[in-house]
């Protein structure tokens, strides 16, 4: 069964529509003397239980290699927003814990602003938007794979 072209001019329009929002979202993160990405990673391992908080698994979560995740990890050190901490029970682990100076920084997440906007939706429309952009994701994920 083929899709009619309205079908496919409508998912074009609603793919570049996403296209938009992330890209506004992506320039909304340039602030703070921070990137977008260097925001991922704050986010990240304030969030992320300690088994977690290692460069392996943001890069992992993030979907990066090894190598861009710990330079990422290496300028949020320098600029003290983490900090490395050694794990008694196994010298070759490292954790990264966010600063106090992170955790103020965060604060001002802009994120939030996005968020915001989301959470002005009803509830169920919500939880919609949610649900289909992770299937969306999950279907891109797939592809890549």
């Amino acid at each position: 069964m083929s899709k009619s072209p309205q079908s496919l001019a409508s998912a074009q329009a609603i793919a570049e529509v996403m296209m938009h929002i992330g890209h506004i979202a992506d320039s909304m993160g340039y602030t703070q003397g921070l990137k977008p990405s260097q925001w991922t990673a704050l986010r990240y391992f304030a969030r992320a239980n300690d088994s977690q908080r290692t460069v392996s698994a943001f890069a992992d979560f993030h979907a990066t290699t090894r190598g861009a995740a710990s330079q990422m990890v290496e300028v949020l050190v320098t600029k003290e927003l983490l900090t490395r901490v050694p794990v008694p029970e196994d010298r070759r682990v490292v954790q990264l814990h966010p600063t106090d100076k992170a955790l103020a920084l965060l604060e001002y997440d802009p994120l939030k602003d996005f968020a915001a906007v989301i959470a002005a939706l009803p509830g169920p429309e919500q939880f919609q938007l949610a649900d289909l952009l992770t299937r969306v994701l999950k279907g891109l994920l797939s592809q890549r794979a």
